[in-house]
């Protein structure tokens, strides 16, 4: 065999991840779940596009080593993390449309997973909803950005007169470029089982609570069109990153189906960005991972903001896969990190139908 030579690299050394925070989650995941059941996942991957901005690496993750921030790291980060997942569901915000083209929908097209892609106009970044091809087929597709729909759709005529009292509220509302991603699915084993499945990001502001209510209404009303309208009755099931945490109206609002007008995040912003409504949907919906203490987690600010809402007259929880602990979390401080691709933690969960 010879002596052992020592071979040089040409660049400079990179640590590897080591242990990643997601491997102790993947021995829940090994298996796809079985033909009842449906296993989503909801996951903030950190666009590019705010991860490599000068700002990110010297303000909000100055923690982070500048190599684990680049865009090449995370995506086989990412890839892996997903892959081991085994969803037949995964909701994502924050994909940068280059890496859902050139990676993301590759990678996961190899595990059998179809990917649908809606982009932020004005962003470069946006959406996207995967799900398994052999236990669902698309039937439809339902988006819409939300300032759009509030101007021009009949089914927002309401909503729009009354946020039209409110001039300064109104046009930072019609300012946002966030969307909404409807698909209607159908069970290709059992051809009369659908599911409406939406996803979305909204305005991220910690004193935009009252943009958000407005957003959440747009998209209550337009779920409702589809999964009562034009598909009466199906199961809803509504992932994102909702920026609100459960103390929020927002939050408030989607698990109890109504919000009042006197809701203090109507005055998020002050009294004179106050913009008070009392809305309803007629969804019963809960959220199917609980309240973590945490689906974010930077230096300054930890806090819940990501959820799996589900529809509980028509699906339950069969297991939610446990999130990292904290000390996984906080190996390197906060994340994203060497061993955690994103600012965020994915939200797993087994649902099945009752």
């Amino acid at each position: 065999y010879g002596p052992a030579r020592e071979v040089e690299s040409s660049g400079p050394v990179e640590a590897g991840p080591g242990a990643c925070t997601f491997d102790a989650r993947h021995l829940y995941t090994k298996k796809v779940c079985g033909h009842g059941s449906v296993r989503a996942v909801s996951y903030n991957i950190l666009a590019d596009t705010y991860a490599q901005t000068e700002f990110s690496r010297t303000v909000l993750y100055p923690y982070c080593a500048p190599y684990a921030l680049e865009i090449d790291y995370r995506q086989n980060l990412l890839k892996k993390e997903l892959a081991g997942y085994s969803a037949d569901l995964i909701c994502l915000q924050e994909v940068d449309k280059s890496v859902f083209v050139d990676s993301l929908a590759p990678a996961l097209d190899a595990f059998g997973l179809e990917g649908l892609f809606r982009i932020k106009e004005k962003q470069h970044e946006g959406l996207a909803t995967f799900y398994r091809r052999d236990k669902f087929s698309l039937l439809s597709q339902h988006d819409i950005t939300f300032s759009e729909a509030l101007l021009s759709e009949p089914l927002h005529k309401e909503l729009c007169e009354q946020l039209a009292k409110y001039p300064v509220v109104q046009e930072k509302v019609l300012q946002r470029s966030s969307v909404l991603q409807v698909s209607v699915l159908q069970s290709t084993t059992d051809p009369p089982r659908k599911l409406c499945v939406a996803n979305t990001h909204l305005y991220w502001h910690p004193k935009g609570g009252n943009i958000r209510l407005i957003q959440i209404a747009v998209a209550m009303s337009h779920i409702k069109h589809v999964a009562c309208d034009l598909y009466p009755n199906i199961p809803v099931i509504f992932c994102g990153d909702f920026n609100s945490t459960p103390s929020s109206g927002t939050y408030s609002f989607i698990s109890r189906g109504g919000i009042a007008e006197d809701h203090e995040d109507w005055v998020s912003n002050g009294e004179e960005e106050r913009c008070s409504m009392s809305l309803r949907h007629p969804f019963k919906l809960l959220s199917a991972c609980g309240e973590p203490a945490y689906t974010n987690y930077v230096g300054g600010f930890h806090g819940c903001l990501d959820y799996i809402f589900i529809d509980k007259n028509a699906l339950e929880v069969e297991q939610v896969i446990p999130l990292p602990s904290h000390e996984e979390i906080t190996t390197h401080q906060a994340l994203p990190s060497v061993s955690h691709p994103s600012d965020h933690i994915a939200l797993i969960c087994d649902l099945k139908w009752k």
